[in-house]
C-alpha cells in the first residue's frame, strides 16, 4: 500500500513537472491533512499551522525538479513543513518555550521508546477511556507535546501521532536511526517524569 502510494505521487510529480497543475493540486489534497496536523501539534496554533503548510508546499513545488523518483515525496514535504515551523516558531518569539535541551537524569519507568506511554493516550479521535474526559485527554497531550524541547519534539510527534517508522523519521530528520530511537527513549523518560501520576488514570 505504501509503496502503490510512493508510485502515484512519482506520477503525479512526472505530470506537475510535464506542466499540468492538476497534478499537484492532487498531491496538495493527499498530503494536506497530515501536514497540517504535525504542524499544529509543532506550533500550537492554527494560523501558524496553515502558514507553514502553505510555504511548504510552495517550496516543494518550486523544488519540484529536485525530486528524484523512487523517494519519498512524503518524506520530503514533511521535512520541509517541519522546518517551516521552525522558522515560525523563532520569528514570532515562540521557541523559548520548547529551548529545554536535554532529558532528565536518573531511571524513567520502563524501557523502549515510549509506545506503552502513547499507548495510554486515546487518539484524538477515539472515545474517552477509564472514565477520562475526552477534553482532559486532549489538554493532557497538548501539555505533554508543550513540555518537549523542539529536538524531541519533532520526533516525538512523527513516531507516536503521525505513525511514522523509524526509518522514515531519520530521513525527515535528517538524523542516523540510534539518534532517533534515543530521542524518543529521552522524551519518554521527560514525560513519565513530569506526567506519570496524570497518565497512571488511564492504566
Amino acid at each position: 500500500m505504501e509503496r502503490a502510494g510512493g508510485e502515484e505521487d512519482d506520477m503525479l510529480v512526472e505530470e506537475a513537472l510535464a506542466g499540468r497543475p492538476e497534478a499537484f493540486r492532487k498531491i496538495v489534497e493527499k498530503h494536506q491533512d497530515g501536514l497540517y496536523g504535525l504542524c499544529l501539534r509543532m506550533t500550537g496554533k492554527r494560523e501558524d499551522a496553515e502558514d507553514a503548510v502553505q510555504e511548504a508546499f510552495l517550496a516543494v513545488f518550486n523544488r519540484l525538479p529536485e525530486y528524484q523518483p523512487g523517494h519519498k515525496l512524503s518524506n520530503w514535504l514533511y521535512t520541509v513543513a517541519l522546518n517551516r515551523c521552525r522558522s515560525l516558531l523563532r520569528r514570532r518569539r515562540i521557541l523559548r518555550f520548547f529551548s529545554l535541551d536535554g532529558g532528565p537524569n536518573g531511571n524513567g519507568n520502563g524501557d523502549g521508546d515510549g509506545e506503552g506511554l502513547l499507548g495510554r493516550l486515546q487518539s484524538l479521535d477515539d472515545p474517552p477511556d477509564a472514565g477520562l474526559e475526552r477534553e482532559g485527554a486532549e489538554g493532557l497531550a497538548r501539555r505533554m507535546i508543550e513540555r518537549l524541547p523542539d529536538t524531541l519534539k519533532a520526533p516525538f510527534i512523527l513516531r507516536h501521532l503521525e505513525r511514522m517508522p523509524y526509518d522514515d523519521i531519520a530521513r525527515v530528520l535528517g538524523l542516523s536511526l540510534e539518534a532517533v530511537k534515543v530521542r524518543l527513549h529521552r522524551a519518554k523518560l521527560l514525560l513519565w517524569k513530569e506526567f506519570g501520576a496524570e497518565l497512571g488514570v488511564l492504566r
